[in-house]
This record gives C-alpha cells, structure tokens and sequence, in this order.
C-alpha cells in the first residue's frame, strides 16, 4: 500500500470515529430524559459487560468457569482485588492442569 492510501485509511477512520461521537452527542441531547429509554441506556454498560464476560466464559471451558467462580467469591469475601485474582487464577491453573 502506498504512503498516500495509508493516509488516506488513516484520515478516514477518524473521520468515522469523530462522525460517529458527534451522531451520538446530538441523539442523545434530543433524547427524553426521564422513562424508559434513559434507564435502559444506563443499563446497557452492565449487560455488554456480562454479555462479554459470558462468551468468554463459555469459550474457556470449564477452567474459566472455575477461575471466575473462585474470583467471585474471593472478592465477595474479602473485598481485595488482588484476593480474588489470586484465587480465578489458582481455581483456574488447578482445574486447567486436573482436566
């Protein structure tokens, strides 16, 4: 690819992300701010987090299901990050290396 394509490829991805950022500022200043839309837009980080965490789970198989199981209890007991992460990764390595 030459010099100028590249910039050009460059040049147009940011104009997409900068559309796209500006698109979203103006739809959400016309949008209501009370009901039912506003509450589930502040849902959707949550449920894109869960969703992805999920999907990664599954495709871990059952050493990532073990490892986050045993990161949350871990954090639920304790409240200490680095509690929970040592026990998803031992959970994890443990039920990796019996499997």
């Amino acid at each position: 690819m030459s010099d100028w394509r590249l910039y050009l490829a460059i040049l147009a991805v940011g104009a997409a992300a900068y559309a796209m950022r500006a698109g979203g500022y103006l739809v959400m200043g016309v949008l209501p701010q009370t009901g039912l839309l506003p509450r589930l837009l502040r849902l959707a980080p949550g449920n894109l987090f869960v969703g992805f965490s999920v999907a990664g789970i599954l495709e871990g198989g059952w050493p990532s299901l073990a490892g986050c199981a045993a990161a949350v209890v871990a954090m639920a007991a304790t409240k200490k990050e680095w509690a929970a992460l040592a026990a998803g990764f031992t959970a994890a390595a443990v039920t990796a290396a019996l499997l």
